[in-house]
């Protein structure tokens, strides 16, 4: 006789994120994986007198989510370094790297992460001479919140004067550094102080435990080649507990290729998701590539990080190698361009589809669109900028002017075309539920998506994405039995979503986070 589940959770209201059955009452679990969905009576015929049965009274369950685009490995390293999120002005950012400057040993660097002009008082870069009054003997970096820039203090232009010429390396107009480093040259310095992987693997579970507070369970985490070192290990020593699809940098894809390693290698807790390429930069950084000038910038239209020859090569090297690419652009040129070579590159070497990504896709125009739907490409989006700089008078108005500000991140429209549609966060910040309410909540109707297609983006169509519909994304029998209890009803009261709480988090069948409120 077959042995009942050990698990069966009733009164509940369970959004399945399924198309064919979208609401239930009860699960029921066996072995990490859901057993039966469906009324209490259905899924009670599922048990025996060893299973356990937990009353939600009334609580909504939600698929665990799966944030498509994250830097999780990387925000392992960077524990210890000193945060500026949150700051309201320069002077305060300044002042907290000063703290940390006099507790910083002479010859080690001073790093500072996540500072936003948008939102100090200055609405300024800080420059060298600025972050000189921070220290005057050590190193200071700190790093713009999209980290497609960051500002330098004279010792650390000192330490980089071999990156002078590099792209994105400023001078004023007497040839000297002003601090300011973007995109190529900031990236070659980044190298230089970023953590290893033994690092990145003590401090793995403890950012695996603050993705569990959050409903996270699954991640597309973009990693360098120290991280994905460090989730190996993890994951042979059985410590690994979020499940990972990692996007390695363009600079390992051609190795990769002549190791014949392709995207889907791995098992359900860490397998390789494909190859992370930039077009262009961020908008933030005025280096987002776009088709008209930003505002007030003369012919400043933004740049792109490969020449069109350059990344057509990266992208079909990838394809042909069977590595799936998820390729960042964010203004309207780059995302055409982009949208327009994986066209290209898929019909010239026709294979199984690949479902090639178009990460951020903030400015897609009808044609663009359009072609990203015909050519089968997923947009992974981040539903959280939308929160963050979408408003009157903050970064997109600024850059964009009025009239584009009101074409960015239209998920609707997306959505309405048949495209693929995943959210993820970027890590500004983490925190679905955040994202999802402004996926709902936006400021203009192209991107305000029902709460049951906004659940879906960070759940059922992440695991599209990767490939894996059969095995996660969704609470039907057969898959993992990944999800989420919630306090509030974000369904209902959709104006609510970002003061729902996750009061549980369930990770192959064991709770691994609760609410102590």
């Amino acid at each position: 006789m077959p042995r009942g589940a050990d698990l069966v959770l009733v009164g509940a209201n369970v959004f399945t994120g399924s198309q064919r059955r979208r609401w239930a009452k009860a699960l029921a679990i066996q072995d990490g994986r859901i057993l039966a969905v469906g009324t209490e009576g259905q899924v009670s015929r599922a048990a025996d007198r060893g299973t356990r049965r937990l009353d939600l009274h009334g609580r909504i369950v939600v698929p665990g989510f799966i944030d498509a685009h994250t830097h999780m490995a990387d925000s392992a390293g960077e524990l210890g370094w000193t945060r500026l999120d949150g700051t309201r002005s320069m002077t305060e950012a300044i002042a907290r790297l000063r703290k940390a400057a006099a507790r910083t040993a002479r010859g080690a660097w001073v790093i500072g992460v996540d500072w936003d002009e948008a939102k100090w008082t200055e609405r300024r870069y800080p420059m060298r001479d600025d972050l000189d009054r921070a220290s005057k003997d050590r190193a200071v970096v700190a790093r713009r919140i999209d980290c497609h820039m960051g500002s330098l203090n004279s010792v650390a232009l000192e330490a980089a004067r071999d990156l002078v010429g590099l792209p994105g390396f400023e001078v004023d107009g007497s040839g000297r550094p002003t601090g300011i480093l973007k995109e190529e040259a900031f990236a070659k310095l980044h190298d230089r102080f970023g953590a290893g992987p033994a690092v990145i693997e003590r401090n793995l579970p403890r950012i695996a435990r603050m993705a569990h507070r959050l409903g996270i369970t699954s991640v597309h985490d973009v990693v360098s080649i120290p991280a994905w070192t460090a989730y190996q290990r993890l994951r042979r020593a059985g410590r690994l507990r979020l499940r990972v699809s990692a996007w390695v940098p363009t600079a390992a894809a051609e190795s990769f290729a002549r190791a014949g390693i392709q995207s889907g290698l791995g098992d359900e807790w860490l397998r390789m998701g494909g190859v992370k390429v930039f077009s262009d930069g961020s908008l933030g950084a005025f280096t987002a590539f776009l088709d008209s000038p930003y505002e007030g910038r003369g012919k400043d239209r933004g740049i792109l990080i490969h020449p069109p020859t350059e990344l057509r090569s990266i992208l079909e090297t990838a394809h042909r190698a069977g590595l799936r690419t998820a390729t960042h652009a964010i203004g309207d040129a780059a995302s055409r361009l982009v949208a327009e070579t994986l066209a290209e590159v898929q019909e010239e070497n026709p294979r199984e589809p690949m479902r090639h990504r178009i990460e951020h896709f903030e400015l897609p125009d009808e044609e663009t669109l359009r072609l990203t739907r015909d050519a089968g490409l997923i947009a992974s989006c981040q539903p959280n900028f939308v929160g963050q700089w979408s408003g009157p008078g903050d970064v997109y108005e600024m850059r964009l002017g009025s009239d584009r500000l009101r074409r960015n991140n239209p998920f609707r429209r997306i959505a309405r075309l048949g495209i693929p549609l995943c959210f993820g966060s970027d890590g500004m910040p983490y925190g679905p539920l955040y994202g999802i309410h402004w996926a709902v909540n936006g400021y203009f109707d192209d991107q305000c998506l029902s709460p049951e297609d906004a659940f879906r983006a960070y759940s059922a169509k992440g695991a599209y994405a990767s490939f894996e519909e059969d095995r996660k994304g969704t609470l039907e029998p057969g898959r993992v039995a990944d999800f989420v209890v919630l306090d509030g009803d974000p369904f209902r009261e959709p104006e609510t979503i970002r003061k729902c709480k996750v009061r549980e988090t369930w990770l192959d069948g064991q709770r691994v986070f609760a609410s102590s409120s």
